[in-house]
């Protein structure tokens, strides 16, 4: 071959190796660490994954929207492929639709709460103490990283709910009793209000519960009913308009805008139901 063409193929492959990915100087450059999808069973769950692991690294999603009841989430074929490209299936004990969907495999990282609602700060950062810990198992070559935002995440949502306790002191309501539904009582005891009657999901309240809970109400004096969006969001409210009390819908998991914002907008609803003079609020 002449040497000409041999210089002319030599330009040609030079030319075209650099065409690729790792020549170009885009996100797709070899040397870019390639993203790993988290899929959590819910909002407060994805938040809490999202806090810990290294977002150039991890991508998170949730399956249900934070204003559905788990109990009563269809799952969806968009669910299901998100399931089927996750690296880690997240989710809490209990949660009907993620049996559903197929995700019983090693992949999946199943959370028991103990009972308690993640949405009470103390309990939040617990969560936050466990999933680091296990995700730092699944993933021990972000451990180091992992601890590092632990400890920021915590310090976060301590100094934010120290903030609402503040604010809540300053209005007056510790030691306030309320009636509420059970899913609500562990953050409505952070936040100091008392807890002197309780319900369940409002499919299951009988007309005898209604008559115990007024009953209660009136002789504890109750300032007001508290339900929970995702078991009913109207479960107590016959229970108010027959006590004249404020009647008022918090939520049990972060909204887009996040955990500390949505415990906050739940303790505005509270202050917000107080200081109304009709005596009603709604989130």
């Amino acid at each position: 071959m002449a040497a000409g063409a041999v210089l002319l193929l030599s330009i040609a492959v030079m030319a075209l190796a650099c065409l690729l990915p790792a020549c170009s100087g885009k996100p797709g450059d070899a040397g870019q660490p390639e993203m790993r999808t988290i899929v959590a069973s819910d909002t407060i769950l994805s938040e809490i994954i999202t806090s810990l692991l290294p977002p150039d690294r991890y991508r998170v999603e949730a399956i249900l929207p934070p204003g559905q009841c788990p109990g009563h989430y269809d799952v969806k074929p968009t669910d299901i492929e998100k399931m089927k490209k996750a690296v880690v299936i997240v989710s809490f004990r209990g949660m009907p639709f993620m049996g559903k969907a197929g995700s019983d495999d090693e992949r999946q990282l199943v959370i028991d709460p103990e009972d308690r609602n993640w949405m009470a700060p103390g309990s939040y950062v617990q969560g936050l103490e466990l999933l680091a810990a296990r995700l730092s198992e699944r993933f021990p070559g972000d451990r180091a990283e992992i601890a590092r935002r632990k400890e920021h995440a915590i310090r976060l949502a301590t100094q934010g709910a120290d903030r609402l306790l503040q604010k809540i002191a300053g209005a007056g309501l510790s030691g306030r009793p309320v009636i509420a539904s059970s899913m609500q009582k562990e953050p409505l005891e952070w936040m100091g209000f008392q807890v002197v009657a309780e319900y369940g999901r409002q499919e299951a309240m009988s007309a005898r519960d209604v008559v115990r809970l007024t009953e209660a109400g009136k002789h504890r004096g109750a300032v007001m009913v508290v339900d929970n969006l995702q078991s009913g969001p109207d479960a107590g409210k016959g229970i108010s308009e027959t006590l004249k009390v404020p009647h008022v819908v918090l939520t049990n998991f972060p909204s887009e805008r996040g955990y500390l914002a949505t415990l906050g907008e739940n303790v505005d609803a509270l202050l917000g139901a107080l200081e109304r003079p009709d005596g009603m609020a709604r989130k």
